[in-house]
């Protein structure tokens, strides 16, 4: 009975591609998003581990190619977000400096007003 059970542990597990398939799908949409301009670091660290997940699965080594995969699916999310993140300060900033603009403008036009009446 020990041995079925110490036979079983050895087995190996099955290739990770679902995995695999969701780290690819991560650094996609992470790229897609801008990630290499606002996060670079993140990408660069998810495609290093996406690769050496494809690098452990073809050792054989499925634990650590999913393991691998899953952790560069977190940095691409992390690298997704943080470049969501930064445009969307961008398009925050840019209406700042435009709202900035039309209340400058607005406090010359009462001055202006007054000079043009007689």
């Amino acid at each position: 009975m020990m041995t079925l059970f110490a036979l079983g542990a050895c087995e190996p597990t099955r290739p990770p591609l679902d995995q695999l398939n969701a780290a690819a799908h991560g650094l996609e949409n992470a790229r897609a998003l801008g990630a290499g301009e606002f996060a670079s670091a993140d990408l660069d660290a998810a495609a290093r581990e996406y690769e050496a997940a494809q690098a452990a699965r073809a050792q054989g080594d499925f634990d650590a190619a999913a393991a691998l995969a899953l952790q560069s699916q977190a940095d691409s999310e992390l690298a997704a977000a943080r470049a969501r993140r930064a445009q969307a300060q961008h398009a925050v900033d840019k209406l700042e400096r435009g709202n900035a603009a039309l209340q400058e403008e607005l406090s010359r036009q009462p001055a202006d007003a007054a000079e043009a009446q007689p």
